[in-house]
Parts: structure tokens; C-alpha cells; sequence
């Protein structure tokens, strides 16, 4: 089993953000470093604005997992931060480009990087990208 996982979210459709909290809640709970880096458009749905109106583009899935009140995808990258090692990055150049601050992010993001930062710490990690 690796010791490191780093995932790329780079597409804002909901369900890529969802499975990678799951991958990421289960990796951290089961002892694996896990960092994660927003990037592209994923950005938006780390915006405090869209978590707050839930506004995410989504498909069939996010409709039923609004439908039914499961748990969301910031709240298990929550679960996973309170619970194991994760870690959430967002790409400094996207947020140059779309003029945003870290306070415009949610508190679960811990801080924001360049790609080279970010591939010295995904170094030797098994990778996923959505």
C-alpha cells in the first residue's frame, strides 16, 4: 500500500470532487498522507460563495445526493482532516487569474501553491487525477 496519495481535482462537475473525498477519507483513516491540489475550474466548488448556496455542477448523482442529504464532499475532506493526514491546496496561479484571496475559500483548504510546490510533495505518491 503506498504511504503517499496526492490528487489533482481539476474539473468542477461535483461528482469528481465527491469521489475524491471518498478516496481521500479512506486513504487518510487508514494511515496513507493524503494531499490534495484545486486547480482549473475545481476551484469553484471551494469558493465559501458556492458552498454556501451549494451552487455545484453536477449531474444525476449530485441531484440524488442533494435529494437525500448525504453527507457533501467538503464534509468528508473535513472528516477526513479531523480523522487523518490531508492536506488541500489550491493552485496560486488559478486564483491570481480568477482574483481571489484565501479568505474567499473554505476553511478546509489549508493553503495555496504553485504546481512545483505541489509536485515536491506529491513526490513518490501514488496519483489521481479528476
Amino acid at each position: 500500500m503506498a504511504e503517499k496519495l496526492a490528487i489533482m481535482l481539476v474539473s468542477e462537475e461535483y461528482e469528481k470532487s465527491h469521489v475524491a473525498s471518498m478516496i481521500a477519507s479512506v486513504a487518510a483513516v487508514s494511515g496513507i498522507d493524503v494531499s490534495i491540489f484545486v486547480t482549473g475550474n475545481a476551484v469553484y466548488n471551494f469558493l465559501k460563495k458556492n458552498v454556501e448556496k451549494k451552487n455545484f455542477t453536477g449531474g444525476k448523482l449530485y441531484d440524488l445526493i442533494k435529494e437525500k442529504k448525504a453527507t457533501l464532499f467538503y464534509e468528508l475532506f473535513d472528516q477526513a482532516k479531523m480523522l487523518g493526514g490531508l492536506k488541500i491546496y489550491v493552485c496560486s496561479m488559478v486564483m491570481d487569474i480568477c482574483g481571489l484571496e484565501k479568505d474567499d475559500l473554505i476553511d478546509i483548504v489549508d493553503d495555496h501553491l504553485g504546481l512545483a510546490a505541489f509536485l515536491g510533495i506529491m513526490e513518490g505518491a501514488e496519483t489521481i487525477t479528476f
